[in-house]
């Protein structure tokens, strides 16, 4: 029978103990930070899914001729040398610029007017701005086929028109009427929803600024210029992005209106990009217009970021 010795001055072997974790973890700071991941995780996700993945995707098809019936072939960027000699092409970018700012560039000072008036303690604020806010949450194919009632030879508006004793309008007819038609029924649409945006950025304005400036004797004009506005610089910024971003990407509403006609005077490149993937079954074709339409965005975007460096918070 075998004996173990055992020596006296042995320590028993432990289990090695695990790594304690950071103590960076168990900071109050970094548990905040870490549940904000945790609520963002699923919006992140679903970005990743039907946003990052499908431009990947597009920008991969807009390097092919693909015709949807037979697999796709490589032509490396002949799609977009093809899109710059394209004239349709060109001319949707001109109608979209012109559709762009002459839609968001009104909007800029009418929804801002708009705000300072229901920022007044009126009778049945509320209620008013209720009402005015209506025409934003109208789906937007029934806004499009309201719209297109209207601008019918014997619509509302030409009948308007013609009572004050004006010759009635071709609105879509007429190549030199249909974009500002277009522009009208956008303003109509668009200037509630930045009304409500200016309105948020008015409240935020502490009340004792503007007390103070009155005790010290500035009138209302003064106080709107030199406290109201220099404090309203961030939501103006909001404003100007989002709004060139929406107006950039009117497709809906000219599809259902007018259809891009006549002569193609109100194809804007949402427009094009359907008609070249789905008319005329060219998908590379229509992804390389999707990525520039995208480039465009972006440059303007960052152009107006950059014009409001001043009123982006540090």
């Amino acid at each position: 029978m075998s004996s173990v010795i055992v020596r006296p001055d042995a320590a028993p072997e432990l289990p090695p103990r695990a790594r304690p974790l950071p103590r960076v973890l168990f900071r109050p700071v970094a548990r905040h930070h870490l549940w904000g991941y945790v609520f963002l995780a699923p919006m992140l996700l679903l970005l990743l899914t039907f946003k990052l993945v499908p431009m990947v995707q597009a920008f991969r098809l807009s390097l092919t001729s693909y015709d949807l019936l037979t697999p796709p072939r490589f032509v490396g960027f002949d799609n977009y040398i093809g899109l710059m000699s394209d004239t349709r092409f060109i001319k949707s970018v001109g109608v979209t610029l012109y559709y762009t700012f002459g839609t968001c560039v009104p909007i800029w000072f009418i929804s801002l007017g708009l705000a300072l008036i229901f920022n007044m303690a009126l009778p049945g604020r509320n209620y008013l701005r209720l009402a005015y806010f209506l025409p934003t949450i109208v789906p937007i194919v029934v806004f499009g086929m309201i719209w297109k009632f209207l601008f019918h030879p014997y619509g509302l508006l030409n009948v308007g028109i013609e009572s004050v004793g004006l010759p009635p309008v071709d609105w879509l007819t007429s190549s030199a009427a249909v974009i500002p038609g277009f522009i009208l029924s956008s303003e109509w649409r668009f200037a509630p929803y930045f009304m409500v945006v200016y309105l948020a950025g008015l409240q935020n304005i502490p009340q004792e600024l503007k007390e103070a400036a009155s005790i010290d004797g500035a009138n209302a004009r003064q106080r709107f210029w030199y406290i109201v506005l220099p404090l309203l610089r961030p939501t103006i910024l909001l404003v100007v992005v989002v709004s060139v971003i929406m107006a950039s990407k009117a497709f809906t509403n000219v599809l259902v209106i007018s259809g891009g006609g006549p002569n193609g005077a109100s194809t804007v490149i949402g427009l094009y990009i359907y008609q070249q993937a789905f008319q005329f079954f060219k998908m590379g074709v229509a992804s390389a217009a999707s990525m520039l339409l995208l480039l465009g965005i972006m440059l303007l975007t960052l152009f107006q970021m950059w014009i409001f460096r001043d009123a982006q918070p540090e």
